[in-house]
């Protein structure tokens, strides 16, 4: 195979890290259900509380949702900043336990029931901690921020907070758990006064999402992600340009900013989300903008962001005498899993980054059903065998007998290229001085031999789009959280065998992953496999030995950090491609015999 045959191949070959790269950002045990704790309102602290806050302490189920609106307006005029923090635990149910606060009439934290913090037996739920910045806080409306106490009341699943804002009118919010992560917000800003008021710009946050603690990422590389999407239909995937938003030398500890792109652009819904989880807070009226909030890890050499949140932001407005301001939200708090968050509705599920974007967006038409298809499959495949890591490597199976015909297309042309490279090299050595004529005569060679110059390139190229498919979705299945396979303890993860006792010099791994080195070793072996038993010349025996190890060594590089899943689905179809090779080989050899 002379150069310019072997160009094709090399650029789709490393094509697949290129992509890797571009669409990086990386993917449980049933819990027993935990039972609604009963409605009470905690309170840590010793300090003084206003009557109203004691009220609702003492009696917190007293009320309807509308009676208690109603006798909140009636005294929130009165009411006084609480002495100290209160802490409501009242909203729950077999999947969602919210711990609500005084102090910025939010979510305190949120416990997910069904998903174990460590991959241990008896670990405890996940935890979502906001205790650093409150959900659901308001940001620049003066009295009703993060660091502002409200008074409390709790009512049969509802929490209504108020307070008086310090330009008089009077912010009433009452929060209910709807449907398992879904939670619908009302908030209401009451002009009491006999005179109009501007309630100034302001802004609605979610809590900030950090990487799990557990987590082993890529290093250098963030999973942490802000999305929007618009009512036009357009989604927008700002973790992977979240690190470019630290602009600056040195580049700042922190950002609070809105990408070029989403200047004045008025959303849909927003989200911060880690690997796993996420947190979308979606308006009622569509007429908010957006911001995105993040925090770096100063101990890293290059941007790392180690917290992200997001934010509606609504421009000013006037509230007249007597009238009143309603502000309604859906926010959905609960794990990134496709059928929970397509149930939920307003398109959610969009978080999981099953939509290509960017300059690729036009093979989207593709590249989401293919995803939706490997999901879908992938837990069909564990339905029936109750393992995931036996799921992978049925879907792998599966790929490839869709994929044969084009494989076995793919192989039969390569082979026939190497088989003709004498003949194409004599006919380009005859006409060296003329490369036009020998171009020539090189394509009347192919066509007289029956063989497509291409045949070999054109069928890989075919299966890029499915591979990258399946590295999004293993990527981002939390599915695959603390799912086990023989040696492998959690399938979304590198195995991460004797890590911290062991360390591979110069280039740094800190674990021992034997999954990556089967793979490559694989690769190997199916190059050998592939390759004609004698070159033609010296130049094709060393493109031969170049191939043969350059690109196994390159995807051992690649993969080493890579999740177990996705590495056991490319070892699994290199084993599966070794067997095709060989058989077709033995058969040659019967038949030649």
């Amino acid at each position: 195979m002379n150069k310019k045959d072997l160009l094709p191949v090399i650029i789709l070959a490393l094509m697949i890290p290129v992509w890797i790269m571009i669409d990086r950002t990386f993917i449980a045990p049933k819990f027993p259900a935990k039972q609604p704790a009963p409605a009470a309102v905690e309170q840590p602290g010793k300090g003084e509380t206003n009557a109203a806050a004691a009220t609702v302490a003492e009696s917190p189920i007293a009320a309807t949702p509308q009676a208690a609106k109603d006798k909140v307006e009636e005294v929130a005029v009165e009411v006084a900043k609480p002495a100290e923090e209160e802490i409501v635990k009242v909203l729950a149910n077999d999947k969602l336990e919210l711990e609500l606060t005084s102090w910025g009439a939010g979510i305190k934290s949120a416990t997910l029931s069904n998903y174990p913090e460590l991959n241990e037996e008896d670990s405890p739920p996940v935890v979502l901690d906001f205790s650093d910045a409150t959900a659901l806080a308001y940001d620049g409306y003066p009295g009703i921020g993060a660091n502002d106490a409200f008074a409390v009341e709790a009512s049969e699943g509802a929490i209504t907070f108020s307070k008086k804002m310090a330009n008089g009118l009077v912010f009433q919010r009452t929060i209910t758990l709807t449907h398992d992560y879904l939670l619908d917000i009302s908030d209401r800003f009451t002009n009491p006064g006999s005179e109009a008021v501007q309630l100034d710009a302001g802004r609605i946050l979610t809590g900030r999402m950090k990487n799990p603690a557990d987590m082993k990422a890529t290093k250098g590389v963030s999973i942490l992600g802000v999305d929007t999407y618009t009512p036009a239909g357009e989604v927008n995937y700002w973790g992977r340009k979240l690190h470019k938003l630290f602009d600056g030398k040195p580049a700042p500890l922190s950002i609070d900013t809105v990408p070029e792109d989403m200047q004045g652009v008025v959303v849909d819904w927003v989200s911060a989300k880690n690997k796993f989880f996420t947190q979308i807070i979606r308006p009622n009226k569509a007429e908010a903008t957006m911001a995105i909030l993040s925090s770096r890890d100063p101990s890293e050499k290059n941007v790392l962001p180690k917290n992200v949140a997001a934010a509606l932001v609504f421009q000013p407005q006037t509230i007249g005498a007597g009238e009143t301001l309603e502000m309604g939200y859906t926010y959905f708090l609960g794990p990134k899993k496709y059928s929970v968050l397509k149930e939920s509705g307003y398109n959610m599920e969009k978080v999981m980054e099953f939509e290509t974007t960017g300059f690729f967006s036009w093979m989207n038409w593709l590249m989401e059903p293919a995803r939706r298809f490997l999901l879908i499959t992938l837990n069909f495949f564990d339905g029936i065998f109750g393992n995931y890591g036996v799921a992978i490597i049925l879907l792998t199976v599966l790929i490839r007998i869709l994929f044969w015909p084009l494989t076995h297309k793919s192989t039969e042309s390569m082979k026939r290229m190497q088989e003709l490279q004498p003949q194409i090299k004599a006919l380009q050595e005859k006409h060296k001085k003329d490369p036009q004529r020998a171009q020539q005569e090189v394509m009347k060679f192919y066509k007289e031999n029956k063989v497509n110059p291409m045949g070999g390139c054109l069928p890989m190229f075919v299966q890029i789009p499915v591979f990258i498919a399946l590295f999004t979705v293993l990527r981002n299945a939390i599915e695959l959280r603390y799912a086990g396979f023989l040696w492998i303890a959690d399938l979304s993860q590198p195995e991460n065998l004797f890590a911290g006792t062991f360390k591979i010099p110069i280039v740094g791994w800190d674990a021992l992953n034997i999954l990556p080195i089967v793979m490559s070793i694989s690769m190997i072996w199916q190059q050998k496999l592939s390759s004609p038993a004698t070159a033609a010349t010296p130049e094709q025996q060393q493109q031969q030995k170049m191939m043969m190890f350059m690109m196994p060594i390159m995807m051992l590089f690649f993969f080493y950090n890579m999740p177990s899943g996705l590495v056991l689905y490319w070892t699994t179809s290199n084993l599966l491609m070794i067997g095709q090779t060989g058989f077709r080989n033995f058969r040659k050899k019967v038949k030649e015999a």
